[in-house]
């Protein structure tokens, strides 16, 4: 994909000054008006399933149906990425979420909306996203290019974080004053603006010259080289470690909000909003510092502010202090996990790029249903206090290895 302006060696990596360049600009636009509707379906469809079927159990396994393709398959998605053109791929995988999102808003709004249609769907969802997210992720770096790549990964995360917290919110409204269908419909109607976005971003060739091997082959060929490259298998090992054992607090959030805070419903929503706008603050905090701060730095002071935020509010048992701790792990979540984005696809050559990035979706998304599952056995065997500061403590050893290695402490700031 062609590196567009403003974009040289000699422009210092901003975000002023990326946000100068006019494709990324039209595609931020289009990404987050997309984001606004993913949230909005995502608030809608767990509502409406609830509302069906009244079963926390059937909630659960729309949960589960909805990861597991992800889980499943986001590796061999990185091999299609590396196969195809990444922006037509995304263009496609777009196109069919929003389909998905037209036939559930029909279902809801004609009233014949059944668990196993919202199911099915979710399941198709999954195995979409598990070809759209590694070929978005790499797709970052053919936009901005490589001086700008920090800087494009965090103004991404900030438009998918400020539509975490305006999503949700929109949604509940529409749900009270009209029908949840019309969340459905609105998100597919707002897969148009990436769509368009897309249609008009000029295509890059895919490498002739890489001699194609069978899919195994080229999955192997990936997880070979980001093995034997002592650097990136740091970086995936800490992705793993984070997903696993910090990511999963969420799952434990109502256990802290009714039993240890007790502050009820009300008080989870805003719990959970404190994490969204640590996210959001964390993502334009390393849009600020990229160029400035050396990489390795980054992703070492972050990820040591989301372990010591999770031991914090492990151990708070004051309703403002653990806003205060969550503003802090959502912040230093998005900036460590950022940095390590922007890290691999900078790292990787361009014809393992699209592998590459399917191990941090992996990492982040495929192992988090088995995060969330140790995290809940843990709480149930003892306690949530102790489950989060489990996974804090295992955190904290992964952290200070991946600090040890010198090469990860002498990446320089870009």
């Amino acid at each position: 994909m062609e590196r567009q302006e403003n974009t040289d060696s000699h422009t210092a990596p901003s975000a002023i000054a990326l946000w100068q360049n006019t494709v990324y600009r039209s595609y931020w636009i289009g990404a987050f008006v997309s984001f606004l509707g993913s949230w909005m379906q995502t608030v809608a469809q767990g509502w409406v399933v609830y509302e069906i079927t009244n079963s926390k159990m059937l909630l659960g396994l729309l949960g589960f149906v909805g990861s597991l393709p992800t889980t499943l398959f986001s590796l061999f998605g990185g091999v299609v990425a590396d196969r195809f053109e990444k922006r037509r791929l995304v263009l496609t995988t777009q196109s069919l979420f929003a389909v998905n999102a037209f036939i559930l808003a029909m279902l809801v709004l004609s009233g014949r909306a059944e668990f196993w249609h919202i199911a099915l769907i979710a399941m198709l969802n999954g195995f979409i996203t598990a070809i759209d997210a590694p070929a978005r992720q790499a797709m970052v770096m053919d936009l901005v290019g490589e001086q700008f790549v920090t800087v494009g990964v965090a103004m991404n995360s900030a438009a998918f974080n400020t539509a975490r917290i305006l999503g949700p919110a929109i949604a509940g409204k529409l749900i009270e004053m009209v029908n949840a269908g019309w969340c459905f419909f609105i998100n597919a109607v707002s897969y148009v603006a990436i769509i368009f976005v897309l249609w008009r971003i000029p295509a890059s060739p895919v490498q002739s010259s890489v001699e194609r091997l069978s899919v195994w082959s080229e999955l192997k060929e990936g997880l070979t080289y980001v093995y034997r490259d002592g650097l990136l298998r740091s970086l995936i090992l800490l992705d793993c470690a984070l997903s696993i054992f910090a990511m999963s607090y969420t799952t434990l959030m109502p256990v802290f909000a009714r039993d240890v805070l007790q502050v009820g419903k009300q008080g989870l929503g805003n719990l959970f909003s404190a994490t969204g706008l640590g996210a959001l603050m964390g993502a334009l905090i390393l849009a600020r510092v990229a160029g400035t701060v050396p990489r390795g730095k980054v992703v070492i002071t972050a990820a040591t502010g989301l372990c010591t935020g999770l031991t914090l509010f492990a151990l708070s048992r004051s309703y403002p202090l653990s806003l205060l701790c969550l503003v802090l792990i959502g912040g230093s979540a998005v900036s460590t996990l950022g940095s390590i984005n922007a890290l691999l696809q900078s790292l990787s050559p361009e014809h393992l790029r699209g592998r590459t990035m399917s191990l941090h979706v992996f990492a982040l998304m495929g192992l988090a249903p088995f995060g969330n599952l140790l995290m809940g056995w843990i709480a149930s065997h003892w306690t949530a206090t102790t489950a989060l500061l489990t996974g804090a403590m295992i955190c904290a050893g992964v952290v200070a290895i991946t600090a040890a290695r010198r090469d990860v402490r002498h990446l320089p700031a870009v």
